[in-house]
């Protein structure tokens, strides 16, 4: 695949160092002088995260890097409120510690200094995978936690809500997930992707089977990625609803009017016959609507169509699935790398970010960023696009895993599989 570039222009490509590969983790910190900082977060150690100045996104300067505090530790994702820096740490050996979310105060960006943590480490916890800061004053997680023992292991990662008054001290005031998950629930557990499509075709499915990735009946593929949350989105648009985005489980609508309690308003079920692995579920505002990504999760597209889906959620009880967003295909799929939907940009409040429910940007991995026309939602249109093609380095690389647009139209993302951040300016 060639660089492409389509109503965008290239500010600028900085290569981050540290043997950084970019994470899901972009926010900006705004200055009251007007100062803006970019903060990144990396896929594994030994970088944490790293701060550029990008108040000239022609000159991005790196002034600031984390290191992590030793090897089987990833961030992978950040949030910011202000001048609170929440990073997540996720280990790779469940018990392993740190794990849970690191709190900074960020108020001079060149010089992070470190103020709370949230500890998400204990048996069976791999830590946290996702934060997010909301305008309310609590921090959304999709986290292991200690108490929580799924009946898959596939399903390790639940809500978690912490309160930040005081961020030197966060308190956990709320847990969430999806019913008949753990050891402890009552309900029984929700039908896995294999055994539905099992039943559909009327053939039996083995306990290996079930426990696979992957299952085929009839000419249907279901895929199983774990009902785990992933990303949590509360906008001020609607300040008592969460939208999660539960992989595999779908996607849900929640009440938090009390914290404590979450409860479901909305469930949209869609795994099998797509093979679903919801990861960014975003309200436009008050409209109704959301955007909803999956995650592109093997190789060569070869989970297809996991794509950006546009849901009415109109109806509570009834969401559903009513377009979805045009991702530039290639006419071959390289077999190396994963290609198709990923991470939305997620609107945040306070960060100097794009707030417009008009546009939307999706990072879609070897596909590159492209930007959409939502206004209207039944029917959305590309209007800017961006793959870098051969400038990142390697097989499989130009992997772009997360996209930022701010509010003077200049759009960033960071690739995955190497160090390259790159600044575009939107041309509309």
């Amino acid at each position: 695949m060639t660089a492409q570039l389509h109503h965008m222009d290239l500010l600028s490509t900085t290569r981050l160092g540290g043997s950084m590969a970019g994470g899901e983790g972009l926010a900006m910190h705004v200055s009251s002088s007007g100062t803006r900082t970019l903060f990144a977060a990396s896929e594994h150690s030994p970088t944490d995260f790293v701060a550029l100045d990008v108040t000239d996104p022609r000159h991005p300067e790196i002034v600031y890097r984390h290191e992590l505090p030793g090897p089987g530790i990833r961030s992978n994702n950040l949030s910011i409120r202000g001048d609170l820096l929440a990073v997540t740490r996720q280990v790779s050996e469940a018990g392993a510690a740190p794990a849970g979310v690191e709190l900074f105060d960020i108020s001079r960006p060149s010089e992070p200094r470190a103020i709370g943590f949230f500890d998400a480490s204990g048996t069976g916890s791999v830590g946290t995978h996702f934060v997010w800061l909301a305008e309310d004053g609590f921090a959304y997680l999709a986290s292991a936690a200690p108490g929580f023992v799924p009946r898959d292991s596939r399903d390790r990662f639940v809500l978690r809500i912490l309160d930040l008054a005081s961020p030197t001290d966060p308190v956990e005031v709320g847990q969430w997930w999806m019913p008949g998950l753990a050891h402890s629930d009552d309900e029984s557990s929700p039908e896995r992707p294999a055994d539905r499509l099992a039943a559909s075709f009327g053939v039996p499915v083995s306990p290996g089977e079930r426990a696979a990735r992957e299952f085929e009946a009839g000419n249907l593929r279901s895929w199983d990625f774990g009902f785990r949350v992933h990303n949590i989105s509360v906008l001020p648009e609607q300040p008592d609803r969460a939208y999660v985005a539960n992989t595999t489980g779908g996607a849900f609508v929640l009440d938090i009017a009390d914290r404590s309690r979450p409860s479901v308003v909305s469930h949209l079920d869609y795994a099998v016959p797509l093979p679903c692995a919801a990861h960014t579920f975003v309200p436009l505002g008050a409209s109704g609507f959301a955007l909803l990504s999956d995650e592109t999760l093997e190789e060569g597209a070869a989970d297809f169509p996991q794509n950006v889906w546009v849901v009415d959620t109109r109806l509570p009880a009834r969401p559903i699935i009513v377009g979805a967003l045009e991702l530039p295909w290639p006419d071959v799929i390289p077999t190396t790398g994963r290609f198709g939907a990923h991470n939305l940009h997620e609107y945040p409040t306070g960060q100097g970010a794009l707030r417009s429910f008009d546009l939307a940007a999706a990072a879609l991995f070897g596909l590159g960023v492209a930007v959409f026309d939502v206004s209207d939602p039944l029917r959305p249109s590309t209007v800017a696009h961006f793959s870098p093609g051969p400038e990142t380095d390697g097989p499989g690389s130009g992997q772009l895993n997360d996209v930022f647009v701010d509010d003077r139209g200049v759009l960033y993302a960071l690739d995955r599989r190497s160090d390259y951040c790159f600044a575009l300016e939107l041309q509309l």
